[in-house]
């Protein structure tokens, strides 16, 4: 506490942030399902160092000249144009929308678009472009989430510090085409497999979940 002309600035409450998490968390395991989360490289994480480009797509004349994998379904970078394709595959529980198939008409033809809102844990950052897969064989493709904060004291809230929830994630499923169902687990029969996995207390997926670098980019603190 620092006292300034009467005035003094509240500490912040770690102990607040650490049970609001625990009771969010255990919500999520109450409610929700296992969902494996596939965080895909960035051009970011490149321009830190922390991959390199794609030794199969990103070495010919046409990615070099625009800057992009000239491969879609590469299955060494799944479209990225980095190392590997993604930073990690974790599962993590969440709760899913339901939502039920439609058709649009567009200038491409006719789509049956499916968009759900989904919330997880706190703990690791989503891009535009990572992908959520489903124990039903779904894949969905993110997008950049709202997340939640508890401000408890004065200081810049910042997601490691403070977050508790990621909120309102959207998400649109993929087409069985995607390159989305190339990512390991390929086979959706595995897929399910791993994902059903239950219990008295949350089963561990250590020979599953895949991590290369930080779930929340030290450049991406905020």
């Amino acid at each position: 506490m620092s006292t300034v002309r009467g005035q003094y600035v509240r500490a912040q409450q770690d102990w607040a942030i650490d049970q609001e998490r625990l009771r969010h968390d255990q919500a999520l395991h109450h409610i929700g399902e296992n969902a494996l989360f596939a965080l895909m490289w960035t051009a970011r994480d490149h321009e830190a160092g922390l991959v390199g480009l794609c030794t199969v797509c990103a070495s010919d004349r046409i990615s070099q000249a625009y800057g992009q994998a000239s491969r879609n379904k590469c299955p060494n970078c799944f479209g990225t144009r980095f190392e590997g394709g993604f930073r990690a595959l974790i599962v993590r529980p969440a709760v899913f929308t339901d939502a039920d198939d439609s058709q649009s008409f567009t200038a491409r033809g006719t789509v049956a678009p499916q968009e759900v809102h989904l919330e997880t844990t706190s703990d690791f950052r989503v891009h535009s472009g990572d992908y959520a897969m489903r124990a039903t064989g779904e894949r969905l493709q993110l997008r950049v989430p709202q997340r939640t904060t508890l401000r408890t004291g004065f200081g810049t809230p910042y997601q490691r510090e403070v977050a508790t929830a990621y909120n309102l994630t959207r998400a649109a499923v993929e087409d069985p085409e995607s390159v989305a169902y190339m990512l390991p687990p390929a086979e959706t029969d595995d897929l399910v497999e791993i994902l059903s996995r239950t219990g008295a207390v949350p089963p561990s997926f250590a020979d599953i979940e895949i991590i290369r670098a930080p779930l929340i980019p030290l450049y991406e603190r905020d």
